[in-house]
Protein backbone atom coordinates (compact mmCIF):
# COMPACT_ATOMS: atom_id res chain seq x y z
CA UNK A 1 0.00 0.00 0.00
CA UNK A 2 1.68 3.14 -1.16
CA UNK A 3 0.95 6.36 0.81
CA UNK A 4 0.77 9.77 -0.82
CA UNK A 5 2.87 12.27 0.85
CA UNK A 6 0.58 15.24 2.50
CA UNK A 7 0.11 17.96 1.20
CA UNK A 8 1.16 21.49 3.17
CA UNK A 9 -1.20 22.97 5.08
CA UNK A 10 -1.00 26.21 2.80
CA UNK A 11 -1.60 24.77 0.12
CA UNK A 12 -5.85 24.13 1.16
CA UNK A 13 -5.96 27.57 2.19
CA UNK A 14 -6.86 29.97 -0.47
CA UNK A 15 -4.08 32.36 -0.71
CA UNK A 16 -1.78 29.15 -0.94
CA UNK A 17 -3.43 28.04 -4.08
CA UNK A 18 -2.66 31.01 -5.19
CA UNK A 19 0.54 31.86 -3.72
CA UNK A 20 1.59 28.30 -5.91
CA UNK A 21 0.14 29.40 -8.68
CA UNK A 22 1.63 32.32 -9.16
CA UNK A 23 5.03 30.65 -8.59
CA UNK A 24 4.44 28.65 -11.40
CA UNK A 25 3.64 31.23 -13.78
CA UNK A 26 6.46 33.09 -12.39
CA UNK A 27 8.94 29.70 -12.98
CA UNK A 28 7.19 29.10 -16.57
CA UNK A 29 8.32 33.00 -17.38
CA UNK A 30 11.76 32.52 -16.50
CA UNK A 31 12.01 28.98 -18.06
CA UNK A 32 10.88 30.92 -21.51
CA UNK A 33 13.40 34.31 -20.56
CA UNK A 34 16.58 31.58 -20.74
CA UNK A 35 15.13 29.64 -23.65
CA UNK A 36 15.13 33.23 -25.76
CA UNK A 37 18.56 34.08 -24.39
CA UNK A 38 19.98 30.52 -25.28
CA UNK A 39 18.68 30.84 -28.94
CA UNK A 40 19.82 34.19 -29.25
CA UNK A 41 23.27 33.23 -28.42
CA UNK A 42 22.74 30.10 -30.54
CA UNK A 43 21.94 32.10 -33.30
CA UNK A 44 24.95 33.61 -33.70
CA UNK A 45 27.06 30.86 -33.38
CA UNK A 46 25.42 29.44 -36.45
CA UNK A 47 25.26 32.15 -38.36
CA UNK A 48 28.85 32.16 -38.35
CA UNK A 49 29.07 28.89 -38.58
CA UNK A 50 27.24 28.98 -42.11
CA UNK A 51 24.30 27.00 -40.98
CA UNK A 52 21.56 30.27 -41.59
CA UNK A 53 21.69 31.14 -45.03
CA UNK A 54 21.02 34.54 -46.28
CA UNK A 55 19.79 35.66 -49.60
CA UNK A 56 21.66 38.64 -51.38
CA UNK A 57 21.41 39.85 -55.49
CA UNK A 58 24.70 40.99 -56.62
CA UNK A 59 26.47 40.94 -59.98
CA UNK A 60 28.26 38.09 -60.54
CA UNK A 61 31.02 38.38 -62.69
CA UNK A 62 32.08 35.14 -64.26
CA UNK A 63 32.96 33.24 -67.68
CA UNK A 64 30.04 32.02 -69.80
CA UNK A 65 31.51 28.40 -69.84
CA UNK A 66 30.62 28.16 -65.95
CA UNK A 67 28.38 24.41 -65.90
CA UNK A 68 24.49 24.46 -63.65
CA UNK A 69 26.15 22.61 -60.31
CA UNK A 70 29.78 23.41 -61.21
CA UNK A 71 31.59 24.51 -57.85
CA UNK A 72 34.19 27.77 -58.23
CA UNK A 73 36.25 29.47 -55.91
CA UNK A 74 34.76 32.89 -55.51
CA UNK A 75 35.91 36.13 -54.46
CA UNK A 76 33.11 38.44 -52.57
CA UNK A 77 33.71 42.07 -52.92
CA UNK A 78 32.85 44.64 -50.54
CA UNK A 79 32.97 47.88 -50.14
CA UNK A 80 35.76 49.95 -48.57
CA UNK A 81 36.02 53.37 -46.76
CA UNK A 82 38.44 56.23 -47.03
CA UNK A 83 40.79 54.21 -44.67
CA UNK A 84 40.75 51.31 -46.47
CA UNK A 85 38.06 49.42 -44.06
CA UNK A 86 35.27 46.97 -45.92
CA UNK A 87 32.21 48.68 -44.75
CA UNK A 88 30.00 45.20 -45.30
CA UNK A 89 28.16 46.88 -47.93
CA UNK A 90 28.52 43.90 -50.54
CA UNK A 91 29.80 44.91 -54.41
CA UNK A 92 29.63 41.59 -56.39
CA UNK A 93 31.26 38.26 -56.36
CA UNK A 94 34.09 37.34 -58.94
CA UNK A 95 34.51 33.80 -59.93
CA UNK A 96 37.12 33.44 -62.51
CA UNK A 97 40.70 35.21 -62.55
CA UNK A 98 40.95 39.53 -64.07
CA UNK A 99 42.55 37.80 -67.11
CA UNK A 100 39.35 35.94 -68.10
CA UNK A 101 36.58 37.69 -70.21
CA UNK A 102 33.93 37.69 -67.07
CA UNK A 103 30.68 38.95 -67.65
CA UNK A 104 28.63 40.61 -65.36
CA UNK A 105 25.25 38.92 -64.21
CA UNK A 106 22.92 40.31 -61.64
CA UNK A 107 21.88 36.83 -59.83
CA UNK A 108 20.01 35.80 -56.13
CA UNK A 109 23.10 34.42 -54.37
CA UNK A 110 22.48 32.10 -51.24
CA UNK A 111 25.61 32.45 -48.45
CA UNK A 112 26.08 30.16 -45.85
CA UNK A 113 28.02 31.95 -43.94
CA UNK A 114 28.03 35.52 -42.81
CA UNK A 115 27.06 38.13 -45.30
CA UNK A 116 26.27 40.66 -42.32
CA UNK A 117 29.01 43.45 -40.86
CA UNK A 118 27.14 43.49 -37.50
CA UNK A 119 25.60 40.55 -35.47
CA UNK A 120 22.58 40.44 -33.66
CA UNK A 121 24.35 42.94 -30.44
CA UNK A 122 25.55 45.52 -33.21
CA UNK A 123 29.45 44.06 -32.96
CA UNK A 124 31.03 44.56 -36.05
CA UNK A 125 32.52 41.18 -37.75
CA UNK A 126 34.42 40.94 -40.57
CA UNK A 127 33.19 39.20 -43.73
CA UNK A 128 34.78 36.43 -45.50
CA UNK A 129 36.41 37.56 -49.17
CA UNK A 130 36.79 33.29 -49.91
CA UNK A 131 33.65 31.18 -50.95
CA UNK A 132 33.10 28.37 -52.93
CA UNK A 133 30.16 28.77 -55.32
CA UNK A 134 27.55 26.34 -57.07
CA UNK A 135 26.24 27.52 -60.35
CA UNK A 136 22.33 26.81 -60.07
CA UNK A 137 20.18 27.20 -63.15
CA UNK A 138 18.77 30.46 -61.95
CA UNK A 139 20.75 30.68 -58.34
CA UNK A 140 24.09 30.38 -57.11
CA UNK A 141 24.34 29.08 -53.41
CA UNK A 142 27.76 29.88 -51.77
CA UNK A 143 29.69 28.17 -48.61
CA UNK A 144 32.29 30.41 -46.71
CA UNK A 145 35.83 28.78 -47.46
CA UNK A 146 37.33 30.53 -44.23
CA UNK A 147 35.99 32.47 -41.68
CA UNK A 148 38.43 35.80 -41.19
CA UNK A 149 40.23 35.97 -37.86
CA UNK A 150 37.93 38.21 -35.23
CA UNK A 151 38.41 41.41 -35.06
Amino acid sequence: MTTEPEKPEYVNEPWGKTLLSALKGFAWIVCIIVAIAIALVGYDELDSNGYIPHERTLFVYMTDNWLVGENRICELRQQHDAQGKPTGELIGLLCGSEMDKLQPHNMPITFKGVVDPKDMDGNARQISERWKCTRGSDNFTCEVLATPAKQ
